[in-house]
């Protein structure tokens, strides 16, 4: 069996991409599996790393505010669709799945016109640009929110699967994990992130509290994000011994494995992989994802006592002193864990193999 995904931009697009790939690799031992990406986009480093081959395409995004920036989108749009059409006839793949982001749009697209089965995944209560122009024509389209049915017009090629997660993601021993991140104590660890290219919201909050986290004894290891990092480490670096800076955890199962609360944003993703590991979190919604669904996945688990929420607003605020004070609660820490431990289905990945394996009859 011969595969394409295709997914980028952000971790939230990718590591579901990895995930599925991951799920066709287990099924079909000698599966074929090939990424295409954008060029100068995260999934041109994190693809490799988790064993995949990628070929990389040119693609832009369509602006709404700037009519005269959709000269370069049309132009990158025409040049990716020859290029995948090209790809496509040389590895002559069985199915093509989507999970999102710009340069999945000519992929799935290119695969619709050349009759391939093809298949598009979306985590988000509120589908992006591409689910929304690709679903009528797709094969299957993957939801994982109900609500997200009631954006898209075709309703019959329609399956709601949980938000597929990387199985290699597992827990290891806490306190090998503390020294992978040079922490060698008894202390309480906070894994502090924001995605792969950082929050600037939640690191300049981060930022204020450094001196609080050292009085306290607590160890921080905070993914500043690649924006944000250069800065944060002329800033801080080096003068607060409990305090390990990153642009980018690729390890980031360790992180999650030496901590005792994770402070996050509230995408899909991070949720999943809270949930998958039980990990107890303070959530901190990027405040301009569309149709705020970031703060609606947030608020979906403080329902369920799987999380505190604090908005952006609000994190200077309260971060500090909620952090401190729910990091020492042993109870509270538990409950969170094992209600957000709840809400992830370990069959997912299986389930969407199985629709990819139904398109192909």
């Amino acid at each position: 069996m011969r595969f394409i995904l295709t997914g980028g931009g952000t971790g939230g697009h990718i590591f579901p991409a990895i995930a599925i790939a991951d799920g066709l690799r287990e099924r079909f031992g000698d599966a074929k599996i090939l990424f295409i990406g954008a060029k100068g986009k995260m999934e041109e480093k994190v693809v490799p790393e988790n064993g995949y081959d990628i070929r990389l395409i040119e693609v832009s995004g369509f602006s709404r505010k700037n009519i005269f920036k959709n000269f370069k989108f049309i132009k990158d749009f025409f040049t990716s669709m020859r290029e995948c059409r090209k790809i496509m006839n040389q590895f002559r793949p069985d199915a093509v799945i989507g999970t999102g982001g710009y340069v999945s749009g000519p992929v799935v697209y290119s695969a619709i016109k050349k009759g391939i089965p093809s298949v598009v995944q979306e985590g988000n209560s509120f589908p992006g640009k591409v689910t929304k122009t690709m679903s009528g024509k797709a094969n299957r389209v993957i939801i994982n929110f109900e609500e997200t049915l009631y954006y898209l017009k075709r309703k019959d090629n329609v399956v709601k699967i949980s938000y597929p997660v990387r199985s290699r993601l597992k827990l290891s021993d806490k306190s090998e994990a503390k020294k992978f991140f040079g922490f060698d104590n008894g202390n309480r660890t906070l894994f502090v992130f924001g995605g792969s290219q950082g929050a600037a919201g939640i690191n300049i909050a981060v930022g204020r509290m450094l001196g609080l986290l050292e009085a306290k004894g607590i160890n921080l290891i905070w993914q500043a994000g690649k924006n944000n990092y250069e800065k944060i480490m002329s800033e801080t670096g080096g003068r607060y011994k409990n305090v390990k800076i990153l642009d980018f955890i690729k390890e980031i199962d360790t992180a999650y494995s030496a901590a005792d609360l994770v402070v996050c944003r509230a995408g899909i993703s991070s949720i999943m992989e809270l949930s998958l590991l039980g990990k107890p979190a303070v959530l901190v919604p990027y405040p301009y994802a569309a149709e705020n669904h970031q703060e609606k996945n947030a608020l979906s688990m403080v329902k369920l006592n799987a999380a505190v929420m604090i908005r952006e607003s609000e994190a200077d605020e309260k971060l500090a002193d909620t952090v401190t004070g729910l990091i020492f609660d042993d109870r509270k820490l538990g409950e969170l864990g094992s209600n957000a431990s709840g809400m992830y289905d370990r069959g997912a990945v299986g389930k969407i193999v199985d629709e990819i394996i139904k398109t192909l009859n």
